[in-house]
């Protein structure tokens, strides 16, 4: 039998292609929530499901344990970062096989990247490193990186609270470029040393003390404070 190799290439090209396409085209529900092609049921018995409101996105993102969770708010935080959805792409893996990967990215120089959230690597069956080399070689063969992520590269659920806790009070107000640059040339200036210490510079120039949470958030300070983890938590 003759196999065409590259029409199967094409064929896979065009099919992710357009549901990567089709998944950054849908808008919010009326409950202001962006769902993939497998739904989310909010509060399943045995799962922490939860929607995150990401402002990046415009709408709320579906995810299904606190682990996606953290990693749903990592991809906010992260710059590099431009637009993300959840469980928005249906890859076949064979003829009687297919998967839902738990993120599409999108990336600020154009690229694509699918992330699958795992509590341990190191713990996977052996079918399932044999399902995620197969995804990930066919994701390679049309130019998207594959990346299963670990419960130690995401934030503790210590962090997980501070870091909703910031994001929710941060995000309350729409900040300018001009106020974030302002703010954070006075603060380098000032050098403070605690989250109080900078609320009060900040109201002491007339912001509002949440401009000091989406700071925090996006992790503004790591330049010049050494007070800030690698998550940026005192």
């Amino acid at each position: 039998m003759y196999l065409d190799l590259n029409y199967d290439q094409n064929k896979s090209y065009h099919y992710i292609f357009e549901q990567i396409r089709k998944a950054f085209a849908t808008e919010p529900n009326i409950a202001a929530t962006i769902h993939g092609q497998r739904k989310i049921f909010q509060g399943c018995y045995g799962r922490r499901t939860a929607l995150f409101p990401s402002k990046k996105c415009g709408g709320a993102i579906p995810t299904e344990s606190r682990l996606e969770l953290a990693h749903a708010i990592c991809l906010e935080r992260n710059s590099c970062v431009i637009n993300y959805r959840s469980q928005a792409l249906k890859i076949k893996l064979s003829h009687d096989q297919y998967c839902y990967p738990d993120f599409l990215i999108q990336t600020i120089d154009g690229c694509y990247e699918v992330h699958e959230v795992k509590p341990s690597i190191a713990s996977l069956a052996l079918d399932e490193y044999v399902r995620f080399d197969r995804l990930a070689s066919l994701l390679s063969s049309v130019g998207i990186t594959f990346k299963l992520i670990d419960q130690t590269e995401l934030p503790t659920e210590k962090e997980l609270q501070q870091l909703l806790y910031w994001y929710q009070r941060g995000h309350r107000f729409d900040w300018s470029k001009f106020e974030i640059e302002y703010a954070l040339d006075h603060l380098k200036k000032k050098r403070p040393e605690s989250p109080i210490q900078i609320y009060k510079e900040l109201e002491m120039i007339g912001f509002k003390q949440e401009l000091g949470d989406y700071l925090f958030f996006h992790n503004k300070f790591k330049e010049f404070s050494p007070k800030y983890n690698h998550q940026g938590i005192f």
